[in-house]
């Protein structure tokens, strides 16, 4: 837990620096109010320090925050509208978005979404589903007792009645780049079918496992696209333009950032912290991780 504290301490004073500094000469990648935001959370609770998560106070500051800074939430249909009709967004556009399915989405994040009017999308990977085995990263904590347990299959229909849009992310939380190419395009159309069948709804968006830059490569852009997927979500970080590859979406990952973090993130003030999701950057962080005894599958 020592590890963990550190890292986060680390990794928002980092965040902070890098954003502050790149205010004060004016260099943020904001200032264009149609430019998306995609905000990438995973876990919602009060619990034992553990990454990737938000505790549910801090969620519901951080919905307040973006109205109160003036963003406006949207939902997926309106991201695809944009991005296959050239439909305008509204400005300063924010989608929220939730990796991994996690239970506590539904029992703790979609409550306040719905308090704030928000609406979200989630994706899950489906070999998880109706599985009591943790997520790969997840199997260290759960050897100690904390298992943060995945949605099922009969909780999806609970999830969209929330407003939280259900998409694909695979089928057994593995990178791609980890996958023959045959295993590959399995999960990424079997996921899709599987849930279209399970909705009753074409299902249009995926979302790489881990997302850097290392976790996927140009064909596998190209097998998204040919399955019938309108748009994919990595987890490098950045803003999102009109001429922004729909196949390869940017994502803040959202952590318990102050809140002045938190502005500069979405101000675009810290993307040069993207570099950590560069092929480079991915591998330094394991080493990072490894020294500091973070790290996780």
């Amino acid at each position: 837990m020592r590890a963990e504290l550190a890292k986060r301490l680390l990794k928002n004073g980092l965040y902070r620096t890098i954003g502050e500094a790149t205010t004060a000469i004016g260099a943020a990648n904001g200032a264009n109010d149609a430019l998306l935001r995609v905000l990438m959370y995973h876990k919602v609770n009060d619990g034992p320090l553990a990454p990737l998560t938000v505790p549910v106070s801090l969620f519901d500051e951080q919905l307040s925050e973006l109205r109160e800074l003036g963003y406006t939430v949207v939902g997926l249909d309106a991201v695809l509208d944009h991005y296959t009709g050239g439909v305008p967004l509204p400005e300063r556009p924010v989608l929220i978005t939730f990796d991994d399915g996690y239970r506590d989405n539904l029992d703790n994040a979609a409550p306040v979404l719905e308090r704030h009017g928000y609406p979200s999308v989630i994706f899950v990977p489906i070999g998880y589903l109706d599985d009591a085995q943790p997520l790969p990263h997840e199997e260290g904590f759960a050897r100690e007792g904390r298992q943060n347990r995945t949605v099922d299959w009969g909780a999806l229909a609970e999830l969209e009645a929330a407003g939280v849009r259900v998409e694909s992310h695979g089928i057994s939380h593995r990178p791609l780049t980890e996958l023959s190419l045959d295993e590959a395009a399995r999960e990424i159309a079997l996921s899709k079918l599987r849930l279209e069948e399970r909705l009753g709804r074409p299902v249009r968006a995926f979302a790489y496992v881990k997302g850097s830059e290392a976790h996927f490569r140009p064909v596998h852009l190209g097998l998204v696209g040919q399955v019938g997927y309108d748009l994919a979500f990595t987890s490098v970080s950045g803003l999102n333009g009109p001429g922004t590859d729909p196949m390869r979406l940017h994502r803040y990952n959202v952590e318990p950032y102050a809140p002045r973090t938190f502005e500069l993130v979405l101000a675009g003030a810290c993307d040069l912290i993207g570099m950590k999701d560069t092929v480079a950057g991915t591998y330094a962080r394991r080493v990072l991780n490894a020294a500091l005894g973070t790290s996780t599958k």
